[in-house]
Parts: C-alpha cells; structure tokens; sequence
C-alpha cells in the first residue's frame, strides 16, 4: 500500500492543488518498506491525479483541495484523507498509529471527519452553511 503526503517546507501542504512535492510511504504488512519524495507537473490538474496514479498511490493525505481535483483523484480509486493540517513527521506517525482522525490535525474551519464538506453561497443561500456552536443549558 501506498500512501502519499502532500508536502511543504516539513509540513502538510495546505492547498494539495499547488503543492508540488509529495512524501510517499508504502507499507506492507503495517511496515514501512519503502519512503520516497515525488515532484508533481505544476499544471494542469489532470496531470497531477495521472502522475498518482503512475506512483501506485493508494491513498492521498492532503491539506485543502478543490472539487475538481477531488473528483479528478477520486475517479481513479484514490482515497483522500482532506483538510489534514501539521508537521509531516508528525502527521506520519499519526496515520501509522491510526490517530489521524484526531481534532488536533483538522484544519481550522473543518467539522467532518470521515466526509468532504464544501461551503458557500448558491443563488443567494448557504450550501452546507458555516458551523454554530449549539447552545448548552446551564
């Protein structure tokens, strides 16, 4: 299996469309048996989801990522784990000990682990309105 990391100066990339640069993994039998640096084409956003698929890449651990580049990975039967934000030794030894999922390594403004979530305004309505803290009785 192999699993790629969007990279940025040590960190998690936090926009996967620009990044450039991605840290693979491949585990077999839960060890790690290989870890390699992959440059990604600059443009378009086609040539990046071919150039994964090229790699093997079994999954993708990345910071924000648009829609279309979302769809474009997702139809080649990438798994992406979006919205991950940190130092990437860190968040490696996160997703090898299964603690990926945690609050702590969420990027701010994101509330749904496990779902992509897109917000906005669509003909003057909110499509997945922001987050309201629910009000507690005291």
């Amino acid at each position: 299996m192999k699993t790629a990391f969007a990279q940025w100066d040590n960190r998690i990339a936090p926009v996967f469309d620009t990044a450039r640069l991605i840290h693979i993994i491949e585990t077999a039998a839960g060890e790690v048996i290989a870890e390699m640096q992959e440059t990604l084409p600059e443009h378009p956003l086609l040539q990046k989801a071919l150039r994964l698929l090229e790699l093997g890449v079994d999954t993708l651990v990345c910071g924000a990522i648009s829609r279309q580049m979302h769809g474009l990975i997702s139809a080649y039967d990438i798994q992406i784990i979006p919205f991950v934000t940190g130092d990437l030794n860190t968040i490696i030894r996160a997703w090898r000990g299964g603690t990926l999922s945690s609050a702590v390594f969420c990027m701010p403004g994101y509330r749904g682990w496990g779902r992509q979530r897109f917000r906005g305004r669509q003909r003057g309505r909110w499509v997945n309105p922001p987050f309201r803290a629910k009000k507690t009785k005291e």
